[in-house]
């Protein structure tokens, strides 16, 4: 009899444990994906990256090659940031749409920014998509940190797993105006 019972017991923890590992792997996957939207948006709301923003701004790393404009150390460094967390056809669309303007911006209006908290969405009815709220704060020195929420979306790539394939911000709470009003 205890025998019996020791070989239901195992088999019923087997099985516990088999859904256990199918549902972990789904939220391991979802989990990656959040973790790099976390990172995205930390790149992006600290700072700002005066490494980044040197680059972008200084004539010195900029050369004309076939009458084109190249900065190589910028692309170099862009691909260090960025580079693992976006699918490469993407990656100048996100530098040109949006992956400047916060950072450019707390430069040129002297404010320091600060990541404060991010909430993640996972879409239910496409699997790929994300949508956040980044809650930011924003001060220039001598001032008290004020806060806004900046709100986006995400779609990771079908064929590069754990890519971001499109990133959008789709409000910012007033955290660009508010930025650029002079005292």
């Amino acid at each position: 009899m205890s025998q019996t019972k020791t070989i239901i017991f195992f088999s019923f923890m087997l099985m516990v444990s088999g859904l256990l590992l199918v549902a972990c792997s789904n939220d391991d996957t979802e989990d990656a994906n959040k973790e790099v939207i976390t990172k995205i948006l930390e790149h992006q709301f600290t700072g700002p990256d005066e490494k980044f923003v040197n680059l972008i701004w200084n004539p010195k790393y900029t050369t004309v090659v076939n009458n084109k404009e190249e900065n190589k150390e910028l692309e170099e460094y862009v691909e260090e940031i960025y580079g693992s967390y976006f699918v490469s056809s993407y990656m100048s669309s996100f530098l040109t749409s949006s992956g400047t303007s916060y950072p450019i911006l707390a430069h040129l209006t002297e404010h320091k920014l600060n990541l404060a908290d991010i909430k993640i969405e996972q879409s239910e009815k496409m699997s790929t998509r994300y949508t956040f709220v980044a809650t930011v704060g924003y001060w220039k020195d001598g001032e008290e940190e004020k806060i806004a929420d900046v709100s986006g979306e995400v779609i990771f790539s079908t064929k590069e797993e754990g890519k971001i394939g499109r990133f959008q911000y789709t409000g910012d709470g007033g955290l660009g105006k508010l930025m650029n009003q002079q005292d």
